[in-house]
């Protein structure tokens, strides 16, 4: 009889601190055997809290200026942090040297994102010690690469991206974080003809393509994995477009993830990258999943996965 195995998915986190602790918790609350987070780890802003007078603190965040005591420090903290935020204390000064000098920022952004990534890690290996758990944590193209560098040195977390990775004996996985090109020129945006080269450097190496399960960020090209408003990236920021006062609708993934997936059918595809399209669809025999992500309301999306060596038995989506 076929053996059955349970994998938990989840994807762009975007520093949340508790969508974090949650997916460390899926191994217990759903009895699963395999953890894979999909990219997109790191979070999106720095919020600088500036203490004005002894014990009194300052800040501004989503435009709102905010102060309190040290007796709400604590909690609005973690309601940054949940929210995938970075505070940050510092003086009125340094907040004008960062805001007029942009490589002072990008030298600070990148170490409180590891600190964070580097505490999480720590808190894996203490969760995780003892137990027979595989837990893989790629980046996406929102990452900057010093996340790979803290990845590595984990010796309980193995990070998979572009590699061939064997989840088990009759299963492989191939994972990739980076994406076709966005309006925002993030980090690992590369061109469809470079996303198709690092994924045909993968597939060549697995030997038994129809259990391999791809782990690539960004979904396939049109399809219900991938569909979000358009933007316009004539202008800075980038804005939706419209027409007749409503957003328009167009698929952001990648060709050369679709063509891919077209071409091999593995058992499963995994992606994530647009957080509003949480679909499952089938190309061919392969089931392509895409949680989805509400990260900054601490609600962590995922989908459980359950397979053996023939097939896929089952999947859910999670929401919690």
């Amino acid at each position: 009889m076929a053996k059955n195995r349970r994998l938990f998915f989840a994807t762009d986190l975007h520093g949340s601190e508790i969508c974090f602790r949650k997916f460390l918790g899926a191994p217990e609350f759903y009895q699963a055997d395999v953890l894979i987070l999909g990219g997109d780890i790191t979070g999106k802003m720095i919020v600088p809290i500036i203490e004005t007078a002894p014990g009194k603190f300052e800040t501004s965040f989503l435009d709102i200026k905010q102060e309190f005591d040290k007796e709400k420090l604590k909690s609005f903290e973690e309601k940054i942090t949940n929210s995938g935020y970075y505070p940050y204390h510092t003086t009125q000064d340094e907040v004008d040297s960062l805001n007029s000098d942009r490589s002072k920022l990008d030298k600070l952004f990148p170490e409180l994102m590891v600190a964070r990534l580097e505490s999480w890690i720590a808190l894996a290996e203490e969760t995780f010690k003892g137990k027979g758990i595989g837990c893989y944590i790629t980046g996406g193209n929102d990452d900057p690469y010093e996340i790979s560098e803290a990845l590595s040195r984990s010796q309980r977390i193995l990070d998979p991206e572009e590699k061939v990775i064997q989840l088990d004996a009759e299963h492989e996985m191939i994972s990739l974080g980076y994406s076709n090109p966005t309006p925002w020129k993030l980090p690992r945006d590369i061109s469809e003809d470079a996303l198709a080269e690092k994924i045909a450097a993968m597939t060549s190496k697995v030997q038994n393509m129809p259990n391999c399960i791809f782990n690539l960020h960004v979904p396939p090209k049109e399809s219900m994995l991938d569909q979000c408003p358009l933007l316009d990236a004539s202008v800075d920021p980038p804005k939706t477009v419209t027409s007749g006062g409503q957003p328009v609708y167009a698929g952001a993934g990648s060709q050369a993830v679709a063509d891919a997936i077209q071409k091999h059918q593995p058992l499963v595809g995994l992606h994530g990258h647009i957080h509003e399209s949480r679909a499952a669809q089938k190309f061919g025999r392969t089931l392509c999943l895409n949680p989805g992500s509400e990260y900054s309301e601490g609600i962590l999306r995922g989908v459980i996965v359950t397979y053996n060596e023939k097939k896929v038995v089952s999947y859910q989506f999670t929401s919690g």
